[in-house]
């Protein structure tokens, strides 16, 4: 009887492979399972890229996604450097990851971006006119600037400045006249 019991409990665990996952509550009696099935390396990935779609991963800037034994491996560019962290944050909440390499970077386009960015906010903030209301993107080199100035000198010093920072190929003045006037 004994040896049957234990032939039962190889049997039953070479047959289905099992986790420990978090606690969940079942609908109805109260009960908990404690375990479930581990997902194959294909559902993870599947998984995986289906997370990351639309948030990290674009068409501007694909991503590679690998999965060995719940070991993901993911590589590729992204356009912010916040969206490394979210790739990672966003693999690990998929049932059956084991570990994460990360080797997200930011591409070399969007770096640039980003330093553009910070110059030409850095050479607004130190204008004589105040940027409070106004905001500043940059794609490509080509910095548009959107929000409010209060005049229409202030609107067109604000393209000057942008256009004055190295690098920028236009500059896009998306500003509108505070129908108040005056400064800010």
């Amino acid at each position: 009887m004994r040896a049957l019991m234990i032939l039962a409990l190889v049997v039953l665990g070479a047959t289905g492979s099992y986790a420990h996952c978090q606690d969940t509550a079942c609908p109805v009696g109260g009960y908990t399972a404690i375990t479930c099935p581990v997902a194959g390396d294909a559902v993870i990935r599947n998984a995986i890229v289906t997370r990351l779609a639309g948030s990290v991963i674009s068409a501007r800037n694909p991503i590679g996604v690998d999965v060995t034994d719940g070991r993901v491996t993911v590589w590729g560019q992204v356009d912010d450097p916040g969206k490394i962290g979210m790739a990672s944050l966003l693999i690990s909440t998929v049932r059956g990851v084991e570990c994460i390499d990360n080797r997200l970077c930011v591409s070399a386009a969007s770096q640039r971006d980003l330093e553009l960015l910070a110059a030409v906010r850095n050479r607004l903030s130190k204008s004589t006119f105040s940027t409070m209301q106004m905001g500043v993107q940059v794609s490509d080199g080509v910095v548009q600037l959107t929000g409010v100035a209060p005049t229409d000198y202030v609107r067109e010093q604000a393209a000057m400045v942008a256009a004055s920072v190295p690098g920028v190929a236009t500059v896009y003045n998306n500003l509108v006249i505070s129908s108040q006037g005056g400064m800010f």
